[in-house]
């Protein structure tokens, strides 16, 4: 059993490290173990060697000498000395003292930190004759430089498992420090390879289907299909978790399958089927008293809510979020929720309370080292300058999103940059600038497969290539974003696709397939209950009308989605469908009524701090003079 009061995460971690070890104890794997926090390294290696040994597994120790450090030559020495190794009995060996490397040197040329390093370079051969999982413990840095010295080895590792100093009560007066982490590597590295994993389910399928140790297979499975971008076959791992969790009575597993399948389902564009698997799992949390899962499954409310334009709702639940990671003292999920909350205010128009959420999340994951969500902090700052039209900010701070990105690894979020990179050239005419930044993300999606970012990075081709009066170009790029769309089951990622289209066809004066399209972006958007896409559809199909001259029906459009965006509290939303509407009635000679409707729009605007749509109002309330 895990060390009673870990935290989530390092609870998580032992579970896997176990399992892993468990599975393996008759062959070798390298599993590299990093941990700060020498209290907890010791609980943590007494804790999986007790339950090793209650599984008939032999827990060994190896200890790295200062003098002579290799790998190869300590273990060597230990099964010289152990016959049980040499029989080939099960077995897992626990290296130490990799933390004393640091700073010690031979001579003056060359440190042991440094000769460590370099005999690991050559070690992987010589290890093949070992028949049991090594666990090779290593502070943060150590591990850090490892990969950097000895990227042959670094790369042979059967899975990395990150612990962080749990969080103790500080004395009065006295700070408590947090440890950093590196997130991209948490994202990207999946603790047992794929292939691994799937053969460790298809013996356990074979030799005992009723296993309740196929939950967690089944779910790790899925998790590591999740960051590859594979959302179908995570999907399918997660329902078979699912109804064995239930089979066997097992709230724990229930709660995480569902959590799983609502996030496989959100990331399909389908937040509409991923709320009621959100809701389940806080239920099952609730009532287990896990508060830092609890918390998690109030945040994915949040985010499905918001997908969905339910941005009242959205708030509501991120807030909630919010105030139980501050009750568990989580600095680093309260910072995922004040960004989380950061983009529900800017989705509403709410620019300076984003800003200042976003803000907040920045300061909190610089003070932590939280290297990913300092550089999610960035991107998002650049998106609500950006929606304010203040551009040169906006690029300020996608740049400094870049840079980080790029440092730490996160290919996805380097692609994210250069898209909103390309998106805030194109406003501010530079369309050369653009097309190259969205080249590079779509490259980036291409790379890592991720084939929505693709569907996106396309589409955003489509709207440069369009400003740069190539219509045609334009619209091979939309169709190919619809495509994969389709392809990947992903209705609001199509809507956006098909709305896209119909702009395209309007802007080139072909309206009935402009229409066309709004109306199948329109039904998709009321099917999945995307309140926002509704709205963006109904206002095209009343622009459309409006140049067709069919001022009826584009007033009825228009306010249709004047009253979705009050209802949903989307403030931009509702200036846009009141500076739409003085538009039409102006060309009916309602010149009153317009102009109520332009000094409306630019209330809003003016208290969401858009003030190029401000002049634009002023504008039109001039021409009415």
């Amino acid at each position: 059993m895990p060390p009673a009061d870990l935290s989530p995460l390092n609870d998580r971690e032992y579970r896997k490290l176990l399992l892993t070890l468990t599975l393996n104890a008759q062959r070798l794997d390298l599993l590299i173990a990093i941990a700060d926090d020498r209290n907890l390294q010791d609980q943590l290696i007494a804790a999986y060697e007790a339950d090793l040994k209650a599984q008939g597994i032999a827990p060994l120790r190896a200890r790295l000498d200062p003098k002579r450090p290799s790998l190869r030559a300590t273990l060597e020495e230990l099964v010289a000395q152990t016959p049980a190794l040499q029989a080939g009995e099960p077995a897992v060996v626990t290296v130490l003292n990799a933390g004393e490397l640091l700073g010690v040197r031979l001579s003056d040329e060359k440190s042991e930190q440094e000769k460590f390093f370099f005999s690991l370079q050559w070690t992987r051969e010589a290890l093949r004759n070992f028949e049991f999982p090594i666990v090779l413990w290593l502070p943060d840095a150590v591990a850090t430089r490892l990969a950097q010295q000895a990227p042959d080895f670094w790369s042979w590792r059967g899975g990395v498992f990150e612990f962080v100093a749990e969080a103790r009560v500080p004395e009065r007066g006295k700070a408590l420090p947090i440890p950093s982490r590196d997130m991209a590597m948490e994202k990207t590295a999946s603790p047992v390879a794929i292939d691994d994993l799937q053969q460790q389910v298809t013996q356990l399928e074979q030799t005992a289907p009723e296993s309740p140790l196929l939950i967690t297979l089944y779910n790790t499975l899925g998790e590591a299909y999740s960051v590859k971008y594979n959302y179908q076959q995570a999907l399918e791992l997660y329902e078979k978790a699912l109804t064995l969790a239930e089979a066997k009575t097992d709230p724990a597993g229930q709660a995480r399958s569902l959590q799983n399948l609502g996030n496989a389902l959100q990331d399909c564009g389908r937040p509409f089927q991923a709320v009621g698997y959100y809701q389940q799992a806080l239920s099952k949390y609730r009532e287990l008293g896990d508060r830092q899962n609890e918390a998690a499954s109030l945040g994915n409310l949040g985010n499905a809510y918001l997908l969905l334009g339910e941005y009242t709702q959205a708030i509501e639940y991120y807030q909630q979020s919010l105030v139980k990671f501050r009750q568990l003292d989580d600095r680093q999920s309260e910072a995922a929720s004040l960004a989380n909350l950061g983009n529900a205010l800017h989705v509403m128009g709410q620019y300076s309370q984003a800003i200042e959420c976003h803000q907040q999340s920045l300061v909190i994951a610089q003070e932590i080292g939280d290297r990913l969500t300092e550089a999610a902090s960035l991107g998002s700052l650049g998106s609500t300058y950006y929606a304010l039209g203040q551009y040169s900010q906006a690029i300020e701070y996608q740049q400094k999103h870049l840079e980080i990105a790029q440092e730490i690894g996160d290919r996805q979020g380097e692609g994210n940059s250069f898209g909103n990179l390309g998106n805030t050239y194109r406003a501010l005419g530079h369309y050369l600038q653009a097309v190259e930044c969205n080249q590079k993300h779509l490259e980036i999606t291409r790379e890592i497969n991720n084939r929505q970012g693709e569907a996106n990075a396309l589409g955003s081709l489509g709207l440069a290539y369009f400003s740069l009066d190539q219509p045609l170009q334009a619209i091979e790029y939309h169709q190919q974003s619809l495509a994969i769309a389709r392809e990947i089951g992903n209705p609001k990622s199509e809507a956006n696709a098909l709305g896209s289209l119909a702009l395209a066809h309007d802007l080139l004066g072909q309206y009935p397939q402009a229409i066309e399209y709004y109306n199948q972006a329109l039904i998709l958007a009321q099917q999945i209950g995307d309140c926002k896409g509704e709205a963006s559809s109904l206002s095209g199909l009343g622009l459309t009308y409006d140049t067709l001259r069919q001022y009826s029906q584009a007033i009825e459009y228009h306010q249709q989605s004047l009253a979705i965006a009050q209802k949903i509290g989307d403030r931009y939303g509702e200036a846009a469908a009141l500076f739409n509407l003085g538009n039409v009635l102006v060309k009916l000679d309602q010149k009153q009524q317009s102009i109520l409707n332009y000094k409306a729009a630019k209330a809003i605007f003016e208290a969401i701090g858009q003030q190029y749509n401000v002049d634009k109002c002023d504008a039109a309330l001039r021409a009415l003079d």
